[in-house]
């Protein structure tokens, strides 16, 4: 082979390498989880849970609905308050990618949380940045005040980017973070769902889904925690502000 056709394989080579390191590249602003007990744990039974994973445009709403109940009688030990939190998270890697600082972390583009319907204040830990300075985490959180015998509903509602994996918008949700309730739900649902039709297809979807369709997927625990976070990876062309 010639030296100058050796060249531009080479130059042909270093630029695929280049495009397939670029790929790599790996963003999630405003990553969050089902909710966990801060304080007063496993005192109260999540018994009944419905997550909404919803694609829209470029952003991902993150419903979340709760049936809480406190026991009474002898299970119960009169009023209890409880500190309930779900996380907050900037993940950023990968070549020529700024380093995750306190000073740069940004997280949710919305929140709020409702129990019986009405708005409660929420607070904002400090942002937390790990060894690797890749990831930093907040918790929000609220406080619930209890009677025994007491069932309350809780809303959680999130709204964030969707996240980057090198030309795809994903979707992430830390499902493992679910702890501090009495028991394992009786019954837990988390579904997500894309705009369009057959041309939405799911590209990657983790873990395997009970029921999937071509722009929907869901899992579902009796009795039961996940024990993997949900990852999904919409098509190279999601088409972003302009999906329908």
């Amino acid at each position: 082979m010639k030296t100058g056709t050796m060249l531009t394989v080479g130059a042909a080579l270093l630029g695929m390498a280049t495009t397939a390191l670029a790929a790599e590249h790996k963003e999630y602003q405003g990553r969050t989880g089902l909710p966990t007990v801060r304080e007063g744990k496993e005192k109260v039974w999540l018994e009944k849970g419905i997550v909404t994973l919803k694609v829209q445009g470029n952003d991902l709403v993150t419903t979340q609905e709760f049936r809480l109940h406190y026991p009474s009688g002898k299970l119960a030990a009169g009023e209890h308050l409880c500190q309930v939190g779900v996380r907050e998270d900037l993940f950023r890697t990968g070549d020529n990618m700024e380093a995750v600082s306190e000073k740069n972390a940004q997280g949710f583009r919305d929140f709020n949380v409702t129990i019986d319907d009405q708005a409660v204040q929420t607070a904002m830990d400090p942002w937390i940045v790990n060894d690797k300075k890749d990831t930093a985490t907040r918790w929000r959180t609220w406080q619930i005040d209890f009677l025994p015998g007491d069932v309350h509903t809780m809303k959680i509602v999130s709204v964030a980017p969707l996240g980057w994996s090198g030309n795809k918008r994903t979707v992430n949700f830390v499902s493992k973070d679910i702890g501090g309730w009495r028991d394992r739900p009786d019954y837990l649902e988390i579904a997500v769902v894309t705009p369009g039709t057959a041309d939405s297809k799911l590209v990657t979807l983790e873990p395997k889904p009970k029921t999937e369709t071509a722009n929907a997927a869901r899992w579902i625990y009796r009795k039961a925690k996940p024990h993997r976070d949900v990852y999904i990876e919409l098509p190279a062309d999601y088409k972003g502000d302009n999906a329908q």
